[in-house]
Protein backbone atom coordinates (compact mmCIF):
# COMPACT_ATOMS: atom_id res chain seq x y z
CA UNK A 1 0.00 0.00 0.00
CA UNK A 2 1.35 3.39 -0.97
CA UNK A 3 2.05 5.61 1.47
CA UNK A 4 1.93 9.69 1.41
CA UNK A 5 4.49 11.44 3.36
CA UNK A 6 2.33 14.78 4.80
CA UNK A 7 4.10 17.83 6.29
CA UNK A 8 2.31 17.62 9.61
CA UNK A 9 1.27 20.59 12.27
CA UNK A 10 4.22 20.30 14.99
CA UNK A 11 2.65 23.13 16.90
CA UNK A 12 -0.56 25.33 16.97
CA UNK A 13 0.76 28.22 15.26
CA UNK A 14 2.73 26.31 12.62
CA UNK A 15 1.54 27.26 8.71
CA UNK A 16 4.73 26.15 6.48
CA UNK A 17 7.89 24.27 6.63
CA UNK A 18 11.01 24.56 4.17
CA UNK A 19 12.19 21.11 2.68
CA UNK A 20 15.60 21.75 3.40
CA UNK A 21 17.46 19.06 1.83
CA UNK A 22 16.41 15.48 0.32
CA UNK A 23 18.05 12.15 1.95
CA UNK A 24 16.59 9.95 -0.30
CA UNK A 25 15.30 9.95 -3.75
CA UNK A 26 13.40 8.55 -6.26
CA UNK A 27 13.85 4.89 -6.09
CA UNK A 28 15.30 4.11 -3.15
CA UNK A 29 14.68 1.64 -0.95
CA UNK A 30 13.23 3.10 2.66
CA UNK A 31 12.77 1.31 5.84
CA UNK A 32 10.31 2.34 8.82
CA UNK A 33 13.09 4.57 10.84
CA UNK A 34 15.05 6.05 7.22
CA UNK A 35 15.85 9.59 7.20
CA UNK A 36 13.84 11.12 4.43
CA UNK A 37 14.28 14.82 4.53
CA UNK A 38 15.11 17.68 6.65
CA UNK A 39 12.39 19.58 7.53
CA UNK A 40 12.71 23.34 8.44
CA UNK A 41 9.88 25.00 10.57
CA UNK A 42 10.15 28.46 11.94
CA UNK A 43 11.01 27.08 15.55
CA UNK A 44 13.13 24.07 14.73
CA UNK A 45 15.07 22.27 12.06
CA UNK A 46 14.36 17.94 12.28
CA UNK A 47 14.89 15.04 10.06
CA UNK A 48 11.68 13.48 8.96
CA UNK A 49 11.75 9.65 9.25
CA UNK A 50 9.98 7.15 7.64
CA UNK A 51 6.93 5.90 8.79
CA UNK A 52 7.01 3.22 6.06
CA UNK A 53 8.75 0.83 4.11
CA UNK A 54 9.28 0.05 0.73
CA UNK A 55 10.15 2.49 -2.33
CA UNK A 56 10.40 6.27 -2.76
CA UNK A 57 7.77 6.49 -5.68
CA UNK A 58 7.64 10.00 -6.09
CA UNK A 59 9.40 13.47 -4.29
CA UNK A 60 6.43 15.95 -4.78
CA UNK A 61 8.82 19.03 -3.80
CA UNK A 62 12.04 20.09 -4.74
CA UNK A 63 15.00 20.92 -1.87
CA UNK A 64 14.52 24.56 -0.29
CA UNK A 65 10.48 24.69 -1.59
CA UNK A 66 8.14 26.58 1.05
CA UNK A 67 4.83 24.30 1.46
CA UNK A 68 1.84 24.47 3.86
CA UNK A 69 1.24 22.06 6.60
CA UNK A 70 -0.85 19.75 5.14
CA UNK A 71 0.96 18.67 1.99
CA UNK A 72 2.15 15.69 0.91
CA UNK A 73 5.56 15.82 -0.08
CA UNK A 74 6.63 12.10 -1.24
CA UNK A 75 5.14 8.96 -1.72
CA UNK A 76 6.88 5.73 -1.02
CA UNK A 77 5.33 2.15 -1.21
CA UNK A 78 5.72 -0.80 -3.81
CA UNK A 79 7.13 -0.69 -7.45
CA UNK A 80 3.43 -2.01 -8.39
CA UNK A 81 1.10 0.76 -6.75
CA UNK A 82 -0.86 2.86 -8.79
CA UNK A 83 0.59 6.43 -8.01
CA UNK A 84 -2.91 8.68 -6.52
CA UNK A 85 -3.26 12.35 -7.97
CA UNK A 86 -2.16 13.84 -4.91
CA UNK A 87 -1.85 17.43 -7.31
CA UNK A 88 -5.29 18.50 -6.86
CA UNK A 89 -4.95 18.53 -3.26
CA UNK A 90 -1.43 19.89 -3.26
CA UNK A 91 -2.79 22.71 -5.15
CA UNK A 92 -5.59 23.74 -3.33
CA UNK A 93 -3.19 23.73 -0.16
CA UNK A 94 -1.05 26.19 -2.00
CA UNK A 95 -3.98 28.23 -3.14
CA UNK A 96 -5.35 28.31 0.19
CA UNK A 97 -2.17 29.32 1.70
CA UNK A 98 -1.82 32.56 -1.23
CA UNK A 99 -5.34 33.44 -0.53
CA UNK A 100 -4.54 33.94 3.35
CA UNK A 101 -2.01 36.03 2.48
CA UNK A 102 -3.22 38.16 0.32
CA UNK A 103 -6.06 39.04 2.72
CA UNK A 104 -3.52 39.34 6.03
CA UNK A 105 -2.64 43.15 6.47
CA UNK A 106 0.96 44.13 4.54
CA UNK A 107 3.74 44.84 7.06
CA UNK A 108 6.39 47.35 6.10
CA UNK A 109 9.01 46.61 4.45
CA UNK A 110 11.22 48.87 5.26
CA UNK A 111 12.06 51.40 7.54
CA UNK A 112 10.67 54.40 5.35
CA UNK A 113 7.68 52.26 5.48
CA UNK A 114 7.44 51.99 8.83
CA UNK A 115 7.76 55.51 9.50
CA UNK A 116 5.10 56.45 7.46
CA UNK A 117 2.83 53.65 8.86
CA UNK A 118 3.54 54.69 12.62
CA UNK A 119 0.61 56.27 13.80
CA UNK A 120 0.50 59.92 14.38
CA UNK A 121 2.26 61.35 17.34
CA UNK A 122 0.09 62.13 20.47
CA UNK A 123 -0.45 66.28 21.45
CA UNK A 124 1.00 66.93 24.11
CA UNK A 125 -0.79 70.23 25.42
CA UNK A 126 -1.55 71.92 28.81
CA UNK A 127 -5.52 72.09 29.83
CA UNK A 128 -5.24 75.51 29.46
CA UNK A 129 -3.83 75.46 26.03
CA UNK A 130 -6.53 72.58 24.82
CA UNK A 131 -9.10 75.19 26.32
CA UNK A 132 -7.96 78.21 24.22
CA UNK A 133 -7.51 76.15 21.19
CA UNK A 134 -11.02 74.76 21.42
CA UNK A 135 -12.71 78.41 22.14
CA UNK A 136 -10.63 79.35 18.90
CA UNK A 137 -11.68 76.51 17.12
CA UNK A 138 -7.88 75.39 16.41
CA UNK A 139 -6.01 72.24 15.67
CA UNK A 140 -3.68 71.82 18.09
CA UNK A 141 -1.52 69.91 15.25
CA UNK A 142 -0.75 73.47 13.37
CA UNK A 143 0.97 74.62 16.73
CA UNK A 144 4.73 74.27 18.20
CA UNK A 145 5.17 73.60 21.42
CA UNK A 146 8.07 75.19 23.23
CA UNK A 147 7.07 73.88 26.83
CA UNK A 148 9.01 70.75 28.27
CA UNK A 149 9.64 68.32 25.84
CA UNK A 150 7.46 70.18 23.51
CA UNK A 151 4.66 70.38 25.22
CA UNK A 152 1.80 73.49 23.79
CA UNK A 153 1.17 76.06 26.62
CA UNK A 154 -1.39 78.62 26.53
CA UNK A 155 0.91 81.07 25.31
CA UNK A 156 1.91 78.89 22.36
CA UNK A 157 -1.88 78.62 21.53
CA UNK A 158 -1.89 82.62 22.20
CA UNK A 159 1.32 83.34 20.15
CA UNK A 160 -0.51 81.31 17.01
CA UNK A 161 -3.46 83.49 17.60
CA UNK A 162 -1.78 86.71 16.97
CA UNK A 163 0.31 85.45 14.25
Amino acid sequence: MLAQIIIERLYPEMEEATVGAWFKREGDAVSVGDKLAEIITDKVAFELESESTGVVRRLLVKEKSVIPVGFVIALIGDVTDPLPDVKAHNRALVEAREQLLRSAPKLPTSLKEAEQAKPARAIRATPAARRVAREHNLDLGMITGTGPDGVITEADVKAFLKS
